[in-house]
C-alpha cells in the first residue's frame, strides 16, 4: 500500500468504526474520542494500521513514497512524526464519523467512508506505472535494476499486510458493533 492509499484508508477506517459504534455514540454523554468504541478503534489504529504502513516504509520505502523522495534522505524523526499524523488522521475520521452519527447522518458518514476508499484505490490506479516496478529511488530515477511488482517479495508482503489489516478491521468493526449494542 502506498502512502496516499494508507492515508485514505486510515480516514475511512475511522469513519467505519464510528458507524459501527453508533449505538454507544448516540447515547453516551462523553466526547466521542473518550468512548469505548474510540478506544477500541485507536488500539486497532496504532497496533495494526500504523505498523502495517511502517512495514512498507521500512522495507519498501521508496516504493511506498511513490519514488517522490529518497527514503535515505528522510530523517527518522520526520518519518515517526508522519506515522503519528497518520494515526491522528484516522482519529479525525472517527471524530468526523461520530459527529455525523450523533447528528443522525450515518448515511453521509458511510458515503464519506466509501469515497475515501475510492480515493485510496484511485491513488493506486493513478500511480500504477510507479507501483508496477520495485526498486530503490536511484534505480527508479536511473531506470535500471527494477523488478516487476508481481515477481518480487513486495507482492507477498502486500498480500500479508492487506490480510492482517482486513482481518483486524473486520474484528474491530464486529467487536465495536457488538459492544455498542450490549451497552445500548
Amino acid at each position: 500500500m502506498p502512502l496516499p492509499t494508507v492515508l485514505f484508508l486510515a480516514f475511512a477506517t475511522g469513519l467505519a468504526a464510528a458507524i459501527a459504534g453508533r449505538s454507544e455514540l448516540k447515547i453516551s454523554p462523553r466526547p466521542a474520542l473518550f468512548t469505548r468504541s474510540a478506544l477500541a478503534f485507536l488500539i486497532f489504529d496504532f497496533l495494526v494500521l500504523v505498523p502495517a504502513s511502517a512495514y512498507f516504509y521500512v522495507f519498501h520505502g521508496d516504493w511506498f513514497l511513490l519514488y517522490a523522495l529518497d527514503v535515505r534522505t528522510v530523517p527518522s524523526a520526520v518519518a515517526l512524526l508522519g506515522f503519528f499524523v497518520q494515526g491522528l488522521l484516522a482519529a479525525a475520521g472517527f471524530a468526523v464519523g461520530a459527529g455525523l452519527v450523533r447528528s443522525q447522518r450515518e448515511t453521509i458518514a458511510g458515503g464519506l467512508a466509501v469515497v475515501s476508499l475510492l480515493f485510496g484505490l484511485g491513488a493506486v490506479v493513478a500511480a500504477s506505472d510507479r507501483l508496477a516496478l520495485v526498486g530503490s529511488y536511484a534505480q527508479y530515477r536511473g531506470n535500471f535494476g527494477l523488478v516487476p511488482f508481481t515477481q518480487g517479495p513486495l507482492l507477498l508482503g502486500t498480500l500479508v499486510m492487506l490480510a492482517i489489516v482486513t482481518a483486524g478491521l473486520v474484528f474491530l468493526l464486529v467487536r465495536v458493533w457488538m459492544g455498542a449494542r450490549r451497552q445500548g
